[in-house]
C-alpha cells in the first residue's frame, strides 16, 4: 500500500503540462484526484486519458483567478469526499520580456495567476487540510530564487510565491499542515524553444529558450513528480532541481555582484 492510497488531492493546472503528469502519478499510487483547470474541454480530455473509467478522478472546471470558482471547487471536494489530504498549486504562467517593456497589466496578470491563485486555493482549503494535517505544495521555479534577464514579470511573481510559501510554513506549523515549495529549472515539454517566439521578436534568440538562456538541462517531468510526492511523504520544506543551483543562491545571498557574475557565466547571452 502506498502513502497516497485512498487519499484525496486537488491539482490545479491539471489539464496539461506538469499538473497532468503529477495527477497521473497520484492516480497510479491510488489517490483520488480532483482535476482543476480553466478549459473544460481540455480538462475532460485529460481526465479520459488519465483515468478512463473515472473511478479515481473528479473534474471541476475552475478559473483559479476567480474567487467564486475557487470556493466552489473546495465546496465540491467537501461534498464528494468529505476530506482533503493535499493541495497542489500547479497552475501558473511563464513569460518573456524586458521589465521596462512589460505593461503593468501584464505584471498584474502574472501576479494573479502565479501568486494570488495559490492564496485563494489555500484559504479555501485550510479547514479541510487542518482536519487531515495534510499538504500544501506550491509550484515555484529556480526563478523563485534567482532572476535572469528577459523573463518579463515571471521572476517577480515567483519570488513573491516563495515569500508566501515561507510565511505559510511558519503560520501553518502549529496546525500540522505541511507546506512545500518546488523550485525546478525548465521542465521538458514538446513546445520548448518555440512557446515564447511571439514574445521575443525584439530580444536575443536565447531569450526564447528554456530558462531564458540559462545553461541548464531540462528536467524530466515524471522524475520531478516522483520527487514531489516523496517530498510530501518526508514533509520536506523545499525541493530545488538541479540541486547545484543552491550554490548560486548562497553566493548571491553573500554578494549580489558575485551572484550576478556566476549567473552570467551560465547564461548564453
Amino acid at each position: 500500500m502506498t502513502y497516497w492510497k485512498d487519499k484525496v488531492a486537488v491539482v490545479t493546472g491539471a489539464s496539461q503540462g506538469f499538473g497532468k503528469v503529477l495527477a497521473q502519478q497520484l492516480i497510479d499510487q491510488g489517490c483520488h484526484v480532483v482535476l482543476a483547470a480553466r478549459d473544460q474541454q481540455k480538462l475532460s480530455a485529460a481526465a479520459t486519458q488519465l483515468d478512463a473509467d473515472g473511478k479515481q478522478t473528479f473534474c471541476v472546471p475552475t478559473d483559479v483567478t476567480n474567487d467564486d470558482d475557487v470556493v466552489q471547487l473546495l465546496d465540491e471536494v467537501q461534498q464528494k469526499y468529505g476530506k482533503l489530504d493535499a493541495l497542489f498549486n500547479i497552475a501558473g504562467v511563464s513569460s518573456r520580456g524586458l521589465v521596462c517593456d512589460t505593461s503593468i497589466d501584464e505584471f498584474l496578470c502574472s501576479y494573479d495567476l502565479n501568486v494570488l491563485s495559490a492564496v485563494r486555493c489555500i484559504q479555501a482549503a485550510k479547514p479541510l487540510l487542518e482536519a487531515s494535517q495534510g499538504h500544501i505544495v506550491n509550484m515555484g521555479s529556480l526563478a523563485s530564487k534567482s532572476a535572469a534577464k528577459f523573463m518579463g514579470p515571471y521572476a517577480t511573481s515567483k519570488f513573491a510565491l516563495a515569500g508566501l510559501n515561507h510565511q505559510l510554513r511558519l503560520e501553518m506549523a502549529n496546525a500540522g499542515i505541511h507546506v512545500m515549495l518546488v523550485c525546478p529549472g525548465p521542465i521538458a515539454r514538446e513546445d520548448a524553444g518555440t512557446r515564447y517566439t511571439l514574445q521575443t521578436t525584439d530580444l536575443p534568440d536565447t531569450a526564447s529558450k528554456p530558462g531564458a538562456g540559462v545553461k541548464l538541462k531540462t528536467i524530466d517531468p515524471q522524475t520531478l513528480a516522483e520527487r514531489v510526492l516523496k517530498g510530501c511523504e518526508k514533509r520536506q520544506t523545499e525541493i530545488v532541481v538541479p540541486g547545484k543551483a543552491r550554490l548560486l543562491f548562497a553566493i548571491a545571498q553573500l554578494s549580489g555582484a558575485w551572484g550576478d557574475w556566476v549567473l552570467r557565466r551560465f547564461t548564453s547571452s
